[in-house]
């Protein structure tokens, strides 16, 4: 009967060329607060499909999460309307929702400065006053990749304990995300700056002129290097969300090459429009990822 009721409902607008489609894996249904529709999250893409509100409808979509997919849909403004759900088999569906062992983290290059500011105009600023670095971080990197499909990297600084104790700092570490042009570098932290800049350019706005923060690649030379240098520098994926993340990868060996539903709905809670301009990422439970 639900099936039924959803084909008949994509019947009615057969009228309308289908003129896309996305083969992907349905990691989310969301109702929409907005708009009265529903929300269906991609695994491939990270994108937002929309298609109309019912019982029967919801309950249909519902029954397909997790389950690869050929979602048909036509663009309406900046919207991707769907007018079809497939149910595939396909083996090579991509879902950046599960950890691969095989997936690439090759990081995009996105060719001129020119892109890296526009990219940096379309960054929501995240509030300050009642957000962590490291969730405004996350939503960033994540927009860049499922609007632009830009696979980027971070770019974390830690603070050593001397330096915490000698400068009485209240942070132990920040982190914004790194986008490449042209083989250069660029922070996007919009939050405390006014354009893309690079890494040592970052690092001079967040430490004394003079000095040095040394590139690490393993969490463990900053916790066992305490007292002897004041901070460090490591770059990770974009999927990295916290420094627990890095941890568990060189104390564990547990590598992140994926992005993980809560962790992002708990990062839109960094912007003062995120119930609303990410509903789509709302899981509906309760999260406390710090």
């Amino acid at each position: 009967m639900v099936r039924g009721l959803f084909a008949l409902t994509f019947m009615l607008c057969a009228f309308q060329a289908l003129a896309n489609e996305t083969a992907t894996t349905i990691v989310a249904v969301v109702d929409s607060l907005k708009t009265k529709s529903l929300l269906v999250l991609s695994g491939s893409d990270g994108r937002v499909y929309k298609t109309a509100s019912t019982p029967e409808m919801k309950e249909y979509l519902e029954s397909l999460k997790g389950k690869d997919v050929v979602l048909r849909w036509d663009e309406q403004g900046r919207e991707r309307i769907l007018s079809q759900v497939e149910v595939t088999s396909s083996a090579q569906i991509v879902n950046y929702f599960e950890a691969d062992p095989n997936r690439s983290t090759e990081v995009t290059d996105v060719g001129t400065q020119a892109e890296v500011n526009r990219l940096f105009s379309l960054q929501n600023d995240g509030d300050r006053s009642s957000s962590q670095c490291f969730k405004r971080a996350h939503i960033w990197a994540f927009e860049m990749w499922s609007r632009e499909a830009i696979v980027g990297q971070k770019i974390f600084i830690f603070y050593s304990k001397r330096y915490i104790q000698l400068e009485d700092f209240e942070w132990w570490f920040h982190v914004a995300p790194v986008v490449t042009a042209g083989g250069v570098e660029y922070v996007m932290d919009k939050t405390f700056l006014d354009k893309p800049v690079t890494i040592p350019e970052w690092k001079k706005k967040f430490m004394k002129e003079g000095i040095t923060c040394p590139n690490i690649s393993d969490y463990s030379e900053y916790e066992s290097r305490p007292w002897n240098r004041l901070c460090f520098l490591m770059k990770t994926p974009m999927w990295y969300f916290r420094p627990a993340d890095i941890r568990k990868r060189d104390q564990e060996g547990i590598e992140k090459n994926h992005w993980v539903l809560m962790e992002l709905q708990d990062a839109r809670r960094a912007f003062k429009d995120g119930g609303d301009r990410y509903e789509a990422l709302d899981t509906g439970k309760r999260t406390v990822t710090h």
